[in-house]
C-alpha cells in the first residue's frame, strides 16, 4: 500500500550536514550479491503507471468542465496539487537518494542520470507553472498534457536502462531503507495517494500490494481511505 519505492526528500536536509556530505543511503551503499532478495518494485512502478494515466486525465476533467463550475474547477485544482506533490516527492528521492546509490554502485549509469535529472528540470519548469493560481482551464490543460508527455519519456528511458540496474546492484535491505523514509514523509497525503497506486494496479499487482502492505494500513484503507478516494474520484472525473 505505502509508495515504497524511497521517494522522500532529502537525507542532507539537515542543516548540521555539511557541504557535499554523502547522503545516509549513499554512505550505507550495499550492492546485491548474486543469490540475495531482489528489491521490490511493484509499487514503484504502479507508481510510475499512474503518472503516466492521470496528468492527461486531469486535463480532459479540465475541458469537460463548465465555464461557472468553480467548485468542480476546485476539486480539480486539488487532485493536481496532490499528484504534483506526490511527483515533486517521488523526484526528490530520486535525486536525493536513488541517483546517488546507483552513482556509487555502477559508475557507468552516471551519462543516462545526469539525462534523467536534466529531464527533472525541464519538468519542474511545467510543474511551477501547475503549481501557481490564476491561470484559466485551457491553460492548464495545456501545461498538464505538456507534463505526461515529458515524463511519458522520461518514465520509458528510467524504465528501460534504471530499473534493470535497480534490480541487479542494489541490495533488498538497502531498498527497504529507502522505502521507509515514504511512510515518514508523505504526512497528510498518504491516505489519498495510497488509495490512489491502489486504483491504478492491476489485479495481481494490487494482491501484492495488500500482501505487503502493513496490518494497519491494510485495515485504514478499507475502512476510510478507499470511500474517501472514490468520492474524490467521482466530483473530480464525473
Amino acid at each position: 500500500m505505502p509508495h515504497r519505492d524511497g521517494m522522500t526528500t532529502s537525507a542532507n536536509a539537515s542543516s548540521n550536514a555539511p557541504l557535499n556530505a554523502p547522503s545516509h543511503s549513499t554512505a550505507n551503499a550495499v550492492r546485491r550479491r548474486a543469490g540475495d532478495p531482489v528489491p521490490d518494485l511493484v509499487t514503484f512502478l504502479v507508481f510510475h503507471s499512474g503518472l503516466r494515466r492521470d496528468f492527461g486525465r486531469l486535463a480532459d476533467a479540465l475541458d469537460r468542465c463548465a465555464p461557472g463550475d468553480t467548485r468542480r474547477r476546485a476539486l480539480i485544482d486539488e487532485h493536481t496539487a496532490l499528484l504534483l506533490r506526490a511527483l515533486h516527492h517521488h523526484h526528490a528521492g530520486e535525486d536525493d537518494d536513488i541517483w546517488p546509490l546507483l552513482r556509487t554502485l555502477v559508475p557507468e549509469a552516471g551519462p543516462t542520470l545526469d539525462h534523467l535529472e536534466a529531464d527533472h528540470q525541464e519538468m519542474d519548469a511545467v510543474i511551477g507553472r501547475l503549481a501557481a493560481t490564476g491561470a484559466d482551464a485551457a491553460e492548464r490543460a495545456r501545461d498538464l498534457r505538456s507534463l505526461q508527455t515529458l515524463l511519458r519519456a522520461h518514465l520509458d528511458l528510467e524504465e528501460a536502462e534504471i530499473v534493470p540496474l535497480i534490480r541487479e546492484h542494489i541490495s533488498a535491505a538497502q531498498w527497504d531503507e529507502i522505502g521507509r523514509k515514504v511512510n515518514k514523509g508523505q504526512g497528510r497525503d498518504l491516505p489519498m495517494v495510497a488509495a490512489w497506486v491502489v486504483d491504478v494496479a492491476s489485479p495481481e499487482d494490487r494482491e501484492h500490494i495488500f500482501a505487503t502492505a502493513p496490518a494497519i494500513m491494510r485495515v485504514l484503507y478499507r475502512l476510510s481511505w478507499r470511500r474517501a478516494y472514490e468520492r474524490r474520484m467521482a466530483r473530480v472525473f464525473g
